[in-house]
């Protein structure tokens, strides 16, 4: 019996059979070639998600006409060269045991110039607050040709063998636009009240539909709610969803927000499903009589489960959960939850192709290299691998290696596993990103692992460990600056208040204003401390990435955090932090000025000439990221040539 037994339960949309409730939302993960052709990457993305369980994979959105393209290496349907690439995706993805749909995508105002190299073009002459470019408005005659672009893209998926198709009607794309009175100011048949701003979408719906036949499934995803002023509610979006079952679509995908509500993708700030009351108003609205899936922030399969036993969806969309585990649904289904590894929602992957590289994942290093990674031969023989430190990077290369057969020990001088994460994970709204540790701390006890906990080791002791390979991961310490007393007692390190190990004022200065120092203060604030934070350069969050920044400086903007940026301290006095411009008084200075890498271990080992590999934080403070990639790769390595990624 399957452990969840909801979620595993077969469903059809249209006159395809899923063999679950769980569909992979789509991304544009940049695994394309330049002209939107398919790549083996891509196939070999698509088929780790298939051989992984979900009942369908959705591919990001492949654009209908050059001018829509809305990133780099994004998949195409728009011309008829596009046909073999997706029929061999196709026919791979059921080969491991999956169905397939693409997303069929214009990206109207939002889509990229530098990528389409066409002029962006809209419903009406309204830029975007994210693109920041100017669109035309189109003309009745162009809308008409991108109807039928639609209708030939859906055509080429057919022919090439795809199962489904999905029209990106979301996230402030073009179809979206139409519907949006945000958006669509038009005064002609296409714009105006309610149903002439739903012709464009039904247009789409009625082509496509006459383009691929009766029975072939199409399913629509919507932004339910655009969470703009002026934009799209629940209440419409079920009244719109009525006339699309009535125009014969066969599913439809809740998703929410636009990229300019900036709600999208959710963070840890935003609740667990966060758009399924959406999705209840809708499902409700059209009286059950399609399918209705939801996205985001979905991470669990108890709570997919749950959604479904509660008669809230029929289907659950998971797209990040995907990238950070594929094998999400079969860990599940077999009863191994605990072996998955849970999203953080830290939007790693979107910030990555926000930068115009391909997706990765902040913590499954195989994301966007299942092809290099499985090409690498098991070792020759078991080794006896020593690992120092049980922080990410640590962990990881010891359960790595003990999972291809090797004897591992690790040590961590602490009596906790988790590194640095263990800190990060106490300011607001990034409880969640334990999860990292939890997972890690699974595998390596699952794996075997003899871990010796409070036991600190030195050159000495591993010079006689007797083992055949060695590997450090001592990861990172508090930078102490070159400051007039930055040593005194009334100063702490962020860390220390992090961990709760410091004694704190009520007036605290918080001396810099990178992710952790930000992150500090807003705990001290929520704890009812008096804070101010000085960043020497003119902004403050710069080593954040964008997604996680934006929310984090409206919540600053909106707290009693006092922020004063371009000027440097110079002294810390018992009773106040000065800078070069100004004296604050507070009870505590806290030093949040970087972190340097624990060399003391490694270097002593090299002065003794004892070989060893360095990994993590111990090479340079970084992200979670390169810790995980490192550990993983140095625990693929041993017995076997090096492992090498491009990303």
């Amino acid at each position: 019996m399957d452990a969840y037994p909801h979620l595993f339960s077969p469903i059809t949309i249209g006159t395809l059979e899923i063999k679950n409730r769980g569909i992979m939302a789509p991304m544009v993960v940049g695994l394309c070639g330049r002209d939107g052709e398919v790549t083996e990457d891509f196939i070999a993305y698509h088929v780790a998600r298939a051989r992984g369980g979900v009942g369908l994979n959705i591919t990001g959105g492949a654009f209908v006409d050059q001018g829509s393209k809305v990133s780099p290496r994004q998949l195409g349907c728009h011309t008829d060269q596009t046909i073999p690439g997706l029929r061999q995706l196709a026919d791979a993805v059921h080969d491991a045991g999956g169905r397939i749909a693409v997303q069929l995508l214009h990206g109207g105002r939002q889509a990229n110039p530098l990528y389409s190299g066409a002029p962006l073009v809209a419903p009406s002459p309204i830029a975007c607050g994210v693109v920041q470019v100017m669109p035309r408005e189109l003309t009745t005659a162009e809308i008409g040709e991108l109807v039928a672009k639609f209708a030939a893209g859906a055509r080429r998926c057919k022919e090439a063998g795809i199962d489904a198709v999905e029209v990106h009607g979301a996230h402030g794309y073009l179809v979206n636009q139409f519907l949006s009175p945000h958006t669509n100011h038009r005064t002609d048949e296409y714009g105006g009240d309610a149903e002439r701003r739903a012709r464009f979408p039904l247009d789409v719906v009625d082509a496509v539909r006459a383009e691929v036949g009766p029975d072939f499934p199409i399913i629509y995803r919507i932004s339910a709610n655009e969470y703009l002023p002026d934009g799209l509610t629940s209440q419409d979006s079920a009244q719109f969803c009525v006339r699309l079952v009535e125009h014969g679509i066969n599913a439809i995908h809740v998703s929410g927000s636009t990229y300019e509500s900036n709600r999208v993708a959710g963070t840890e700030a935003l609740p667990l499903g966060a758009f399924v009351e959406d999705a209840m108003v809708i499902r409700e609205g059209i009286k059950a009589a399609v399918p209705v899936a939801v996205a985001n922030r979905i991470k669990t399969p108890e709570f997919a489960d749950q959604l479904i036993a509660d008669g809230k969806v029929d289907i659950v969309a998971t797209g990040r959960p995907l990238i950070c585990d594929p094998d999400f649904y079969v860990k599940a289904q077999r009863g191994d939850a605990a072996d998955i590894r849970v999203c953080l929602s830290c939007n790693w992957c979107i910030n990555q192709m926000g930068m115009g590289v391909h997706a990765t994942c902040l913590y499954n290093p195989e994301m966007g290299n299942e092809l290099r990674y499985a090409h690498v031969p098991a070792p020759a023989h078991a080794l006896d691998v020593v690992v120092v430190g049980g922080g990410l990077a640590g962990m990881e290369a010891a359960h790595t290696a003990a999972g291809r057969g090797h004897r591992v020990r690790l040590f961590e001088e602490s009596g906790e596993l988790g590194g640095n994460v263990l800190p990060g994970v106490r300011p607001p709204f990034k409880s969640e990103m334990i999860a990292c540790v939890d997972y890690e701390k699974q595998m390596v006890a699952k794996t075997g692992v003899q871990v010796e906990l409070n036991h600190p080791v030195d050159a000495d002791f591993l010079a006689g460990a007797k083992a055949d390979e060695l590997i450090i991961a001592t990861g990172s310490i508090p930078v102490v600056p070159q400051i007039p007393g930055a040593t005194a007692g009334s100063v702490v390190t962020a860390e220390d208040v992090l961990l709760g190990t410091a004694t704190l004022g009520h007036r605290v200065v918080v001396i810099g204003g990178g992710s952790v120092g930000v992150e500090t203060a807003e705990l001290l604030v929520s704890q009812g401390h008096d804070v101010t934070v000085v960043e020497m350069t003119d902004k403050i969050l710069a080593d954040m990435i964008p997604s996680m920044a934006f929310p984090l400086l409206a919540r600053v903007a909106a707290s009693p955090i006092k922020v004063i940026t371009g000027e440097r301290v110079v002294e810390i006095a018992p009773d106040a932090v000065v800078t070069d411009a100004r004296r604050l008084d507070c009870e505590t200075a806290i030093l949040a000025v970087g972190y340097i890498a624990d060399t003391a271990l490694s270097n002593d080992l090299k002065a003794r000439g004892v070989a060893h590999v360095l990994i993590g934080d111990a090479v340079k403070p970084r992200r979670i990221r390169d810790a995980v990639v490192e550990g993983y790769e140095a625990g693929l390595a041993l017995g076997v040539p090096p492992v090498g990624v491009d990303a």
